[in-house]
């Protein structure tokens, strides 16, 4: 029983090492990884629901948003979609879907009032 065991593992690791590896210097782009499938995701859902994930993605990056009231989509920036978002604070963001649905967000928030 041991050694079919180790066979089929030994079998197991071999196969693993098949295939070429990328050639060295190789950049790979994001297109070059074929499409993301969480921005098929994204774009499925109703615009009130992307106002909650990406309110969502603002909060969890540590900053100030109450509301958001608008939201444009912007070009892609390296191959991955962008919005610009604005909170009912005056507060002003970009927020970039990384590969995997990971939200990058960027941007200033107003200040506070003294």
């Amino acid at each position: 029983m041991k050694t079919q065991l180790m066979i089929i593992v030994l079998a197991c690791a071999a196969l693993a090492g098949c295939g070429d590896p990328p050639p060295r210097g190789t950049n790979v782009t994001v297109e070059d990884l074929g499409p993301d499938p969480m921005e098929a995701n994204i774009a499925a859902l109703p615009e009130s629901l992307q106002h909650v994930t990406f309110f969502r993605a603002i909060q969890d990056a540590g900053f100030p948003c109450q509301r958001i009231v608008n939201v444009v989509p912007r070009d892609r920036v390296d191959g991955h979609l962008v919005w610009a978002v604005e909170c009912d604070v005056g507060a002003q963001y970009v927020i970039t879907l990384q590969r995997g649905g990971i939200f990058q967000v960027s941007g200033v928030p107003k200040p506070t009032q003294p």
